[in-house]
Order: C-alpha cells, then structure tokens, then sequence
C-alpha cells in the first residue's frame, strides 16, 4: 500500500523544538516517579540510556547502551562504491515515496512482536547513488557503534523498509529514531537501528553479532518455535523466513 506525504510541511524547526521540551521534561519525571514499572535488565546502566528492556508488548535491544540521536547533528552518509555518493539530513528522509506494512520482528531469543511500520523502499536510495555493478553488499552502520551487512538483492525484497514510523508514530528512539532497517526474513540483530551509515561494497563484511556473539552473518529466521509477546507468550510454531501466526494481519 502506497501512502503519500504530499501536502505535508516537515517543520523542522518546531520538531526540535518539541524535542528539546521533552528532552528538559524527561528528567523531571523519571518513569518510577508515576508508577511506572522498571523494565530495565541491567539496572547499573542509568534509565536516561536506551538499553535493553523487556516491555511487555515490544522488547527492546541495543547491543550498546547510549544515549540516543541529537536529529539536530545527525546525518545519512550513502556511498561506498557509488557514482553520485551523498549525505542526508532528517528532513530529507520525506523525499522519498513512503509504504506501510504489518509485519513481525523474530528475535533469535525466541520471542517475536508485531508493528505496523512505514517507510521508503532501498531501491530509491541505490537510484539516488548509481552504485557500481560491482558493488553485491551493503554495510550499515548506527549511531551505537553497531554494525550490519546484507546482499544487495536482499535489501530489494518488496518487504523490506527503510523505516520512519512505527504504529502510526514517528519512531521512538528505543526503536531506532531517526532511521532503521526493517527486513522481516531476518532475525531481529539483522534489523539494524538509529543508521548512520550505508556503503556499498565488493566483498562482504560481517556483522557485530557474528564478531561478538554466536549469530551467523546470513541471519535468515530459521524453522522452530516463536513466542509472540503479543499473544501471552504461546508457543507456536514457525516455519522460517517471515513470521507468521493465525491471528496476524497478512499483507
């Protein structure tokens, strides 16, 4: 399904300003303050960080607990092995013909959550700088010092988005303001969040999981048992690739 933006201002400056108001509010009302539950799993690194969090509804991961994106000083490099390389600022994201879905993130951990996510395809960004014939792989880098490789043909995919907006919001830093990945074949470490960076390459690169943990570079969702938090944590079973159960929305 397509959706348009045409019509709509992006007021950069009344975004920051919304920003900076939160960002003054945030430690004038720590989340315990009103009764909020602590979901924190390690509760040595301060609640300001984006950590991990097993919130009931969506998990959350960061492989490296910081702080989150300034939007005012971040930007998209796009380049590598490309004819016209470029960089982006936040507002120039909207440029682009945007797309929503349904779709599952499967996390290697077992347990998997549903979203509804809007975003722009990766074929308008390798239209924006002509890669070279040469260039098979794409590395991603994030603001977190994470990192992540794909296939250029797996990043062709029709589900695969380049993600602004989740449930009909803009996305949360937690899960991946200002930009991130969202590639349902793949295990949720794949789905690479606050993107800093893309380079098209002649040779793979790996990834931070395979480098630091026990997770394939390929990281395609595997046949077994999934437990959807979003349905009491039952399991069911799953057939590999794009997750599917009886009671989601297909696309």
């Amino acid at each position: 399904m397509k959706k348009s933006l045409d019509g709509i201002k992006f007021d950069r400056r009344r975004f920051l300003g919304m920003s900076s108001s939160l960002a003054v509010l945030g430690p004038l009302a720590p989340g315990r303050a009103w009764g909020k539950p602590d979901y924190r799993n390690d509760k040595n690194i301060p609640e300001s960080y984006i950590q991990n969090r097993d919130i009931p509804d969506f998990h959350i991961r960061s492989a490296n607990p910081f702080l989150g994106v300034d939007v005012a000083s971040w930007t998209l490099s796009v380049g590598g092995l490309a004819r016209k390389p470029l960089r982006m600022v936040y507002e120039d994201l909207f440029g682009f013909k945007t797309y929503s879905q349904v779709s599952r993130l499967k996390c290697v951990e077992c347990w998997s959550a549903k979203a509804k996510w809007e975003g722009f395809r990766f074929r308008e960004l390798m239209d924006r700088v002509q890669p070279d014939p040469s260039a098979k792989y794409v590395g991603f880098q994030s603001a977190d010092s994470y990192y992540e490789s794909y296939l250029v043909e797996e990043l062709l995919m029709p589900r695969v988005l380049m993600v602004l907006r989740m449930n009909d919001q803009p996305l949360s830093q937690e899960h991946g303001f200002p930009l991130r990945l969202i590639a349902p074949f793949k295990y949720g470490y794949k789905n690479a969040k606050y993107i800093t960076a893309i380079k098209f390459a002649d040779s793979r690169g790996r990834n931070y999981w395979a480098n630091n943990g026990p997770y394939s570079v390929d990281g395609t969702i595997q046949p077994g048992i999934d437990h959807p938090l979003d349905f009491g944590k039952k399991p069911l079973p799953i057939n590999g690739g794009e997750v599917f159960h009886p009671f989601d929305e297909r696309p």
